[in-house]
């Protein structure tokens, strides 16, 4: 990624962690296109579900892309990728921050991967529900 714009990014991020101009339970949406293209997503399938030391990514399909999510108390973060290896190269879009965080240095509550799909307005076909039951 080039500097410049990353640059611009963390501007953008800030401007809206200060004013967002969504906001769902206690999470802030910081990337408003990047939120609405989710909404318009149907999981087809839940391939694998990481847990790291605070951090938990969610790996998944959908008919034509792979969708990878990050998130844990702090932020949530996507990737929307056309091929596998395209993971590595793909910046994440960083979708939502949990303002009590951000203002009160405590996190509202630990949420889990269902309703971490659900806060991204992503739908899920009955294949990638068992997947997502199986995991949990």
């Amino acid at each position: 990624m080039k500097t410049n714009s990353l640059e611009a990014k963390l501007e953008l991020y800030y401007d809206k962690l200060q004013n967002p101009d969504k906001v769902i339970d206690n999470w802030a949406i910081i990337d408003i296109p990047a939120y609405t293209k989710l909404n318009k997503i149907t999981l087809t399938s839940i391939n694998d579900i990481n847990k790291y030391k605070t951090d938990r990514v969610i790996t998944s399909e959908t008919k034509s892309n792979y969708i990878v999510i990050k998130h844990n108390v702090n932020f949530i973060a996507t990737k929307v990728i056309d091929r596998e290896y395209d993971y590595l190269i793909k910046d994440w879009d960083l979708i939502a921050v949990d303002r009590e965080v951000l203002y009160k240095a405590t996190p509202s509550r630990v949420m889990t991967d269902k309703q971490i799909i659900k806060i991204l307005g992503l739908k899920m076909t009955r294949k990638a529900i068992k997947d997502l039951d199986s995991f949990n």
